[in-house]
């Protein structure tokens, strides 16, 4: 089957992943051209990549028009996502976004409509799900191993420097960031934490900007209430010396697990190994030997990038729905909102998940 030949929208620092990632999939992909909107940014982009990059104010709709495009990454501002996204699926072109898939839920809302029109896949980046911690925890709720799930709760806690604020420019703003340490850096663990223990029902939480000159929030917390029951609670910050560390916990009444920047540092249920004893540390699941294992039993396996762009052109070679589809990806989107609004209103705000 021939390669599927990919742009790149935005040629920032992100988009270097993008690209490097390409590389990696030369089996079944080709990066063809990149295009920005700043010139220099495009030109750098060419001579790093050695592929041809656009620039100027017109240079997206230009990458878009071309024939030997059949689909795009997106590497771009959040608050850009929705408008490139329904004019590259407009244009005929298979679209995957950064995280977040949008900024507003309207606007990831106008992307799902685009792409059941056009037929086209649309996905987005959360290579967090594709780690092999997080596939063993999954594979362990799925299979009913954790038993019913009680609790989970996802931490972020990370520094950024005010001159990681100001060097961006869009970066801590409403309109193009469309928030602050939940919305730019949290959002992978809160995908993770509500992919891992199921969709949220009820959000009551408090934000705040309190170490930053920004306009959006660097410290957030929120109590949650899964739909199946489970309580949890979600923390998101920029404020922590030094850049420290992000946990997700899930705990079931048959099990536990505990992914600590992305290995897995505990894992138990009933099941798989005797209960521990008083004062023994939980049983750790990602051994060297699980490790060999997870990778027999995954051939090819991948991680980050990599994966994510592995599985979406695996998706769109079969036909179906991109594996974290825009469904899928809004469901994060609205569970920071929700934070946002019950900071805000001081209520507590339930989903439509």
């Amino acid at each position: 089957m021939a390669k599927l030949r990919f742009g790149i929208i935005g040629a920032g620092g992100i988009a270097r992943s993008h690209a490097n990632a390409l590389r990696q999939l030369s089996d079944v992909a080709e990066l063809v051209a990149a295009a920005d909107v700043i010139p220099a940014a495009a030109e750098s982009f060419q001579q790093r990549f050695g592929v041809e990059a656009l620039g100027g104010e017109d240079a997206i709709s230009r990458l878009l028009a071309r024939r030997d495009i059949d689909a795009v990454t997106l590497a771009t501002p959040s608050g850009l996502h929705s408008e490139q996204a329904v004019q590259a699926l407009d244009a005929g072109k298979h679209c995957l976004s950064e995280k977040p898939i949008a900024i507003t839920l309207e606007q990831a809302d106008a992307m799902i409509a685009a792409q059941r029109r056009t037929g086209k896949a649309l996905g987005c980046v959360f290579q967090a799900r594709y780690e092999p911690a997080s596939v063993i925890v999954k594979r362990a709720v799925s299979e009913g191993r954790m038993g019913r799930i009680v609790h989970a709760n996802a931490y972020l806690k990370w520094y950024r420097a005010q001159e990681y604020y100001d060097a961006g420019g869009w970066r801590g703003t409403w309109r193009m960031d469309g928030g602050g340490a939940l919305m730019n850096q949290s959002v992978h663990k809160v995908d993770l934490v509500q992919y891992l223990a199921g969709p949220v029902a009820t959000v009551k939480g408090y934000a705040g900007t309190l170490a930053h000159r920004i306009e959006t929030e660097d410290a957030a917390v929120a109590a949650v209430r899964f739909q199946n029951g489970a309580l949890g609670t979600i923390e998101g910050m920029t404020n922590a010396l030094p850049n420290a560390y992000t946990r997700v916990e899930v705990y079931g009444t048959e099990g536990s697990a505990t992914i600590v920047n992305e290995r897995l540092a505990t894992y138990y249920t009933r099941s798989e190994a005797p209960p521990a004893k008083e004062g023994e540390k939980p049983l750790t699941d990602l051994t060297p030997e699980v490790l060999a294992r997870f990778e027999a039993e995954h051939p090819g396996w991948r991680t980050g990038h990599v994966a994510v762009l592995a599985d979406f052109i695996q998706s769109v070679r079969e036909g179906r729905d991109a594996p974290v589809s825009a469904i899928e990806a809004r469901k994060a989107v609205e569970i920071i909102l929700a934070v946002y609004r019950s900071s805000r209103e001081g209520i507590e705000v339930r989903l439509s998940q």
